[in-house]
């Protein structure tokens, strides 16, 4: 800590290979207005910064100016890259400090059109070219970040060159991937209701947007300009929406909305939240964007809580919810962490060791990546087993078909076997040989006197007095007619037509049992019944109800 009781810090690279980059040694003045004049910065209070290293960023309304001077103690001409290793800034300057004030060197940034920037890489940095021995003092006036602190750096021109490189390389992976991976879940959703992908689809577009911002793809290669103070609100706002799709997509694949009233409730106030802590980002993004950084990070940890439980439950997909958002915790959890506590620069030697340097990228990186993957594994697993209910649900649906139709035969079948009994006992009755005999008025008469004792089968004490008198004649008359007619008194005419009742409820199967047959046909006695039913028709009852069954 020897620069520190230094009242001019010096900033020099060695020859040394792992000396390829060295923390910038400033001091530091914060303009509290953002108008103070390159004239008269020389005159304010500057603080010595070269022992912090890492400085607190400005508002949108202030700006920072960082005082540092640069050695040349090698026997030839060096150039340097004095760089940022944050990535927003709507414009930095660069002053030298000449015996008659300060000279504009080089402006870069966000804000700056591609023409006047000092080069269109895609990380912040200034070249700057110092004599063997010479010593040179320079100003940095930075405006318009996000990030809560600055970490200025100095580098070879290799570094600097592989580093912003390295970098490019792998945002545009990155986004390739978001991409990639959007369009591999429609692929999947796309039979399936749209519901499913709805949020999935939404989250990944907020990601692809977020980042597209962030890492400057829009100010570096479309040639937008516009401040941090349009950028940022538009960024947090696709930031709060991806925390609340994420919450949507984890209700839809942990299928909350079949679960207990509690669940349903805990994700309605997740979604209140998001919304609530979105729009406080959206309106300040500097002094009310923590409650929605918080979100961004409590969320997904209380997510992880239910799909554990969910994993108790048995749903299939719950694992890899799981592991998605374990991944996507730890992630943020190492981006979050070196975003509010940046680590300090070290020496470094290739652009690798800078990448490692700057947790919040590559914690980021393996967050979303980490997320992805397991969620697309839970996407797979939800998708397989919809498809085994489809394919179960259309295996059962043709086994009902094929059931229904056995029973449709089944039941033609049974109509056409009795109908064809029907049909055999009509024609029993009919072409009986006294029936072909009867005259036309002897046969209505039988069928009256048939009918009116069918009607009375219930009342066991219908005999031949009752049915003269439902017939209207006299009982001597109901048993001259019937000796002529079928040759039987009225008596035996009762039985007979009771009994041959007996027969077809045995014939068609319209009972269970001789006694609930004999009772229907208005006897009271069963063994009487089956006695009279065997001298009538030549068998018992039982015998007649096997032959039924054979029959079938």
């Amino acid at each position: 800590m020897e620069a520190c009781d230094s009242a001019t810090p010096l900033n020099s690279l060695s020859e040394r290979g792992e000396d390829q980059l060295r923390p910038l040694l400033a001091d530091v003045f914060l303009d509290p207005t953002g108008v103070t004049e390159p004239a008269a910065i020389a005159a304010q209070a500057f603080e010595s910064g070269h022992c912090t290293l890492i400085f607190q960023a400005p508002l949108p309304d202030q700006a920072l100016w960082l005082r540092f001077t640069v050695v040349n103690d090698h026997g030839s001409e060096k150039q340097w890259f004095v760089a940022f290793m944050e990535f927003i800034f709507d414009e930095v300057i660069l002053f030298e400090q000449q015996p008659d004030g300060l000279i504009n060197l080089s402006r870069n940034g966000r804000t700056v059109p591609l023409p006047e920037r000092v080069n269109t890489e895609v990380k912040t940095g200034f070249p700057l070219t110092v004599g063997p021995g010479e010593e040179k003092t320079f100003y940095l006036r930075i405006q318009g970040t996000f990030a809560p602190t600055i970490t200025p750096v100095i580098m070879s021109s290799y570094l600097f060159t592989g580093w912003s490189t390295l970098t490019l390389v792998m945002t545009a992976l990155f986004l390739g991937y978001v991409g990639a991976i959007a369009i591999i879940s429609l692929v999947l959703f796309q039979h399936i209701e749209a519901r499913f992908y709805q949020y999935y689809a939404l989250y990944m577009l907020c990601l692809f947007v977020f980042s597209f911002i962030y890492d400057g793809w829009l100010s570096n290669f479309v040639g937008v300009t516009l401040p941090v103070t349009v950028m940022s609100p538009i960024r947090e706002f696709m930031a709060g929406l991806g925390v609340f799709a994420n919450i949507q997509y984890c209700r839809v694949l942990l299928r909350i909305d079949a679960g207990t009233p509690g669940l349903r409730r805990l994700f309605l106030v997740l979604s209140g939240i998001a919304v609530v802590t979105t729009g406080l980002a959206v309106v300040d993004p500097w002094g009310l964007s923590l409650p929605l950084h918080l979100a961004f990070f409590a969320c997904p940890l209380v997510l992880l809580g239910v799909a554990f439980k969910r994993i108790y439950d048995g749903l299939p997909q719950a694992k890899f919810v799981f592991g998605s958002l374990l991944a996507l915790t730890s992630g943020l959890s190492i981006a979050v962490y070196s975003f509010v506590f940046p680590i300090e620069i070290t020496q470094a030697a290739v652009a690798y060791d800078l990448i490692v340097m700057r947790p919040l990228t590559w914690g980021y990186y393996l967050a979303v990546m980490g997320e992805t993957t397991f969620m697309m594994l839970a996407i797979s697993t939800m998708v397989n087993a919809l498809h085994k209910q489809r394919h179960t649900a259309v295996v059962e649906v043709q086994a009902l078909r094929r059931d229904a139709i056995a029973a449709q035969d089944q039941h033609a079948e049974s109509l056409k076997t009795a109908s064809a009994r029907i049909e055999a006992l009509e024609a029993s009755l009919i072409e009986s040989p006294q029936k072909s005999l009867q005259s036309p008025a002897e046969q209505r008469f039988v069928e009256s006197a048939t009918r009116c004792v069918l009607e009375h089968l219930g009342e066991q004490g219908f005999g031949a007095r009752e049915l003269a008198a439902a017939l209207g004649t006299s009982e001597k008359t109901l048993g001259r007619r019937l000796k002529e007619a079928c040759g039987l008194a009225p008596a035996a005419f009762i039985r007979s037509v009771r009994l041959t009742f007996a027969r077809d409820l045995i014939l068609l199967r319209q009972r269970n049992t001789i006694a609930e047959i004999a009772h229907a046909a208005g006897f009271s006695n069963v063994g009487h019944f089956a006695k009279l039913y065997r001298r009538e028709f030549g068998q018992t009852p039982s015998e007649s109800f096997r032959s039924t069954k054979t029959v079938d």
